[in-house]
């Protein structure tokens, strides 16, 4: 083989292990951009401004399929590669963020119950601490695991940094996850005249439940380290992150702050505005 011949083969061998699919790749961006500006229309109208870090995310992860899309085309360069893999690697945990973390410390402020450790900052401010920690450790880890199908020493490494920041995650889910049912079991305990807002409870755990499934994907799929059999399968990447995310996004349209208030403001505004057209005495003369 001549020199010529061996500068023409390209630096990188197919990044993904596999020809990913165009048409897969078009569905996912349909799908998030749909229920990405749901979400917005929806947090726009009710004023629930923080809620818009969820179709932000969604956002984020539309761009990533899409330069998927452009790296399908040419699966030897580096970096469309690590832009397609953190963009969609990394979405979720704002997901965890605005879903579960900021809804479970409203719970909490709303019924006063509080873990003896968890408290409603603790829950607010710790669980987000730990989950930008951990998107910085799969950022990192990403990028160096892609540098491994160049320098075959990294892929250790790379593996390890990787799994380390999955690893935190999926703790993070998972005790977050404990955490719904101690306090869903406080809540059933609880006397109140409205409890239509508990069904809350059905979006948080069908949440976690997808969270820590996606993510338990995601340990499996760096475990076994560069081009693993888990890594290379692009169905089971499809229907085990692509999916599970896709539902998670769609759990919170019915289930929105807009539609399922956490808040008293609204209800005591209700029952001022209902007692102000109560007739000052017991007879109302018509």
């Amino acid at each position: 083989m001549n020199s010529s011949s061996v500068n023409d083969l390209p630096k990188y061998p197919n990044l993904y292990g596999y020809d990913p699919s165009n048409s897969l790749s078009i569905a996912a961006i349909v799908c998030f951009s749909t229920v990405s500006l749901i979400l917005i229309l929806l947090s726009i109208k009710f004023k629930k401004f923080y809620f818009l870090v969820a179709p932000a995310a969604g956002i984020v992860t539309v761009i990533g399929y899409a330069i998927r899309i452009k790296s399908a085309q040419d699966t030897h360069v580096l970096g469309t590669y690590i832009a397609t893999t953190l963009l969609i690697l990394l979405p979720p945990t704002a997901l965890a963020a605005v879903f579960l973390f900021a809804q479970l410390g409203k719970i909490m402020k709303r019924t006063g119950i509080q873990h003896p450790i968890f408290r409603p900052n603790v829950v607010k401010y710790l669980f987000l601490i730990v989950d930008i920690f951990s998107i910085i450790i799969q950022g990192a880890g990403g990028a160096l695991l892609a540098q491994s199908a160049d320098n075959p020493d990294l892929d250790k490494p790379a593996k390890g940094v990787m799994l380390t920041g999955l690893c935190i995650a999926l703790c993070s889910f998972t005790l977050f996850f404990f955490l719904i049912i101690y306090l869903f079991t406080k809540v059933r305990k609880v006397q109140e005249e409205d409890k239509k807002w508990r069904v809350i409870f059905i979006a948080l755990f069908a949440s976690g439940i997808l969270i820590i499934l996606r993510s338990i994907y995601r340990v499996a799929e760096y475990a076994g380290g560069y081009h693993s059999d888990v890594m290379i399968n692009e169905p089971l990447f499809y229907g085990l992150d692509t999916l599970p995310m896709f539902l998670l996004m769609c759990i919170w349209v019915p289930f929105h702050p807009g539609f399922v208030s956490l808040s008293k403001k609204k209800e005591e505004k209700e029952e001022a505005r209902n007692n102000s057209e109560t007739p000052k005495y017991g007879v109302e003369l018509e």
